[in-house]
């Protein structure tokens, strides 16, 4: 079933993308903004990249208390503290007053508070929709975080070409007012509590590894997504450094490849989320978009042309939110809900805590060799590892 039929997934999936829009302006204009000081590599990366890091390291730990949340409260006081957050970013950018230590400091408190928020927002959608709904939901909620990737950094390249980075960060801000009401007021289900709930901290965190380690299909998907995460979506990550260092056109630049990657990943996630009904099975296709990932990562710096460099990072977009998401709805349908929380957020650490150790990674390299070179080599060697593993630990066997 299609979860737009049901009106209250639909007046959230609306206001959600478009605080999620806002957050991809932000971020776009954080980190081109961060090029033009320091015109760094690593710097731009590092502050592009501190949005998603603390989900990847404080995700599990943020996890075992979120379970115990009201997740409509939760999911409020979260995103009113975004909106400060960036009500921030503006104010110190339309007083001039932005320095290195500033972007990088308001971006990893963005991201802690991101960070938070992610395993209330995965668990928030199983409240929303029936279980018959959750596939199609998950689909459609990455939909919308792919949808924000296309829209966003366009809008973000646009108002930076035709006005400031001020008024960029102000409509990134005035993005998130919509959501606020719908929190306030739509209707949700009743979740089933963990029965754990009144146990330790440390025991509730490790009974919620154990059950993704010890279940073999949820275990297989954590270790794809990690080698999506580190060897093909870290480079996805960098773009501002990407397009500053080789592609060199500047924010027009910028704002083509980040909108063909998010294309690309919005028609990823579409497939996930609508290919229910044509019989899609996420078990059977991830795999292949994994080993696809590796190739177009290998190749997407050998063009110097940046229309064809755009075409490649669309596919690249697919590829990586084919694996994350497809990872995900799997996840979703295996747990159960006493853990849905503490499990899922180990989805999110192999996501974003090894997409930001892969990107930083780059970032450094290009620092020491030629970036051009660091982005062939290394889904090379992300290939080779992986096939190592999948045949001596998982036996070349997804199910």
């Amino acid at each position: 079933m299609n979860a737009l039929s049901n009106r209250t997934f639909l007046l959230y999936f609306v206001t959600n993308t478009l605080s999620l829009l806002g957050t991809w302006i932000q971020k776009i204009g954080v980190g081109w903004l961060t090029w033009e000081l320091t015109h760094s590599t690593f710097w731009t990366s590092f502050v592009t990249l501190s949005l998603m890091a603390p989900a990847g390291i404080f995700g599990p730990l943020f996890a075992v208390f979120a379970e115990k949340w009201d997740m409509r409260k939760a999911s409020l006081y979260l995103k009113l503290l975004m909106f400060f957050i960036g009500a921030w970013i503006w104010y110190l950018e339309h007083l001039n007053a932005h320095t290195l230590f500033t972007l990088a400091a308001l971006s990893v408190v963005q991201g802690v508070i991101q960070a938070c928020y992610h395993p209330v927002r995965l668990v928030f959608i199983s409240e929303i929709v029936p279980r018959e709904m959750l596939s199609s939901a998950v689909g459609l909620n990455a939909a919308s975080f792919n949808a924000s990737r296309v829209i966003g950094p366009s809008i973000a390249g646009l108002l930076i070409l035709l006005f400031n980075l001020e008024i960029t960060f102000l409509v990134a801000l005035l993005t998130y007012i919509p959501l606020i009401p719908i929190l306030l007021f739509i209707k949700l289900n009743n979740r089933q509590k963990s029965v754990t709930e009144n146990k330790k901290f440390f025991t509730r965190l490790i009974e919620g590894g154990k059950v993704a380690i010890n279940n073999e299909i949820i275990f297989k998907c954590l270790f794809l997504v990690l080698m999506n995460g580190f060897f093909v979506r870290g480079m996805l990550e960098i773009q501002p450094t990407i397009a500053g260092e080789i592609l060199k056109n500047g924010s027009f630049g910028l704002s083509l490849i980040t909108a063909a990657t998010g294309l690309g990943a919005l028609l990823g996630s579409m497939w996930v989320g609508f290919g229910a009904k044509a019989g899609f099975k996420a078990e059977k296709v991830i795999l292949p978009m994994l080993y696809a990932g590796f190739v177009v990562a290998v190749f997407i710096v050998f063009f110097n042309n940046l229309y064809v460099s755009s075409f490649l990072f669309l596919v690249a977009g697919f590829t990586a939110t084919s694996v994350g998401i497809g990872s995900q709805t799997i996840i979703q349908l295996e747990v159960d809900d006493s853990y849905r929380a503490r499990v899922l957020t180990w989805w999110s650490t192999m996501s974003f805590g090894f997409l930001t150790l892969g990107g930083l990674i780059l970032g450094y390299a290009g620092e020491i060799i030629p970036l051009r070179t660091a982005m062939i080599v290394m889904p090379i060697v992300g290939i080779i590892i992986f096939k190592v593993i999948w045949y001596y630990r998982f036996k070349n066997k997804f199910i």
